[in-house]
């Protein structure tokens, strides 16, 4: 069994103090030689003819993150017309995105993005249809996202595939998507699927099979996107997916498809969450502590909240929490919560189940001491309910690959909160 007390990732209990002694908590404390080392893995993952690695950048979207990945010759996946413009702003250029949205945009949206470049996924039949509305006759790269019939996730909130799940084309209207791109003369070159995040990897071989099914049908496709969603354990990094392990499968796949059709596909994968989790630490102060009496529960109430990690209390998502520089002996069972104004704001929930509170076993604690929430890389602050309460958005640092620490965000200012209202008479 792990002692989580004992596990950081990255930096020293005392560095962790420094940094957040300098910046004042909660702050999110970054390493950017763990965001390369997660990278090189992915690039390094084995394939038949060819990969190219995405960053889903939902996972976190900071231009910082954005802009070491891009230095590695990653591309960007993004989820929304905004990421997009986002990814820009940070340097990255058209080209090394693909948009991948719920969303459908409009002609104007849709000429701007591939007009620069950006390669389209179209993840419903009517994204197709408006495509084809503005593209007719047009030999730009163009992708269709495809339902498998079959998903997996750590929990159903993440899994995005099967008939459950309203991502992509269903599989089974393949013959509607080819007749839109006959009535567009479309040219369809990359198939995209994602199964789900956290999914299991057998699961996972299966879609690719199920997916290389598909693009037998599509004989202009040259590039499979497989997704992402690799399996991150944030309580004990090696027991987290290995390519080397995984991939050979998928691998073999495409290899037997190229024998039989004389076709060698490029693969595309977007891990998101493998590359940012253990990258990042959420470190916060106890500024309270209360207890239920002797039948009931002992609590640690932090500065920091679901407006800086809300994976605790809508996935009952369980990070390491580690009372930093109290020594390793755990001796007490506490409730590690937030501070906003709701029952549901704890970083102890049952596992998986969010309505439940567990604990947390740590060293003796007092109000004022530091705990460090390690795994919050990915859909920490991101995803986050920022400003709920009104609580300003934390600041953000990162230590350097030459072992220095730099401020990456700001923290905010309360009136910046309330600076977009517009003043009207009531």
């Amino acid at each position: 069994m792990v002692d989580i007390q004992k596990r950081l990732t990255f930096a020293s209990h005392a560095e962790l103090i420094q940094i957040a002694e300098t910046t004042g908590t909660p702050v999110f404390i970054h390493d950017e030689n763990s965001y390369r080392e997660y990278a090189q893995q992915a690039l390094n993952a084995p394939n038949a003819f060819g990969l190219k690695v995405r960053y889903a950048m939902k996972a976190n979207s900071h231009k910082a993150v954005l802009k070491i990945f891009d230095s590695m010759g990653l591309h960007i996946d993004a989820s929304s017309y905004y990421e997009v413009k986002r990814a820009m702003a940070a340097g990255i250029s058209a080209d090394k995105i693909s948009l991948t949205s719920q969303e459908p945009l409009n002609a104007e949206q849709l000429k701007e993005l591939a007009g620069m470049g950006v390669l389209y996924n179209a993840t419903s039949l009517l994204q197709l249809k408006r495509y084809g509305e503005c593209f007719t006759g047009s030999n730009r790269p163009l992708s269709v996202r495809i339902n498998p019939g079959l998903g997996s996730g750590h929990n159903n909130r993440t899994n995005t595939g099967g008939p459950a799940a309203s991502f992509g084309i269903w599989h089974q209207y393949l013959d509607k998507v080819l007749a839109l791109a006959r009535e567009y003369s479309l040219k369809i070159t990359h198939v995209h699927t994602h199964v789900g995040s956290g999914s299991d990897w057998k699961i996972w071989q299966k879609a690719a099979r199920l997916t290389l099914d598909v693009v037998r049908e599509m004989p202009d496709v040259t590039v499979v996107n497989m997704g992402g969603g690799y399996r991150i354990d944030r309580n004990n990094p090696e027991n987290s997916m290995d390519f080397g392990t995984v991939f050979p499968v998928v691998s073999d796949a495409f290899r037997s498809f190229a024998d039989e059709t004389g076709r060698k596909l490029q693969m595309e994968i977007e891990p998101g969450t493998y590359l940012a989790a253990n990258s990042c630490i959420l470190v916060s102060r106890i500024c309270d502590m209360v207890d239920t009496g002797k039948d009931g529960y002992n609590f640690l109430k932090l500065d920091s909240s679901m407006t800086e990690l809300l994976r605790p209390m809508i996935y009952g998502a369980r990070h390491p929490i580690i009372l930093l520089g109290k020594g390793e002996q755990a001796q007490k069972d506490y409730v590690v919560a937030g501070t906003c104004c709701e029952s549901g704001d704890i970083f102890t929930p049952s596992e998986g189940d969010p309505e439940r509170v567990s604990t947390v076993k740590l060293p003796e604690a007092q109000t004022g001491d530091y705990v460090a929430i390690t795994g919050a890389g990915a859909y920490g602050i991101t995803m986050s309910a920022k400003n709920y309460n009104s609580r300003p958005i934390c600041a953000e640092a990162m230590i350097r690959s030459d072992g220095s620490h730099v401020l990456i965000t700001r923290r905010q200012k309360p009136e910046e909160i309330w600076a977009n209202e517009i003043e009207v008479e009531i």
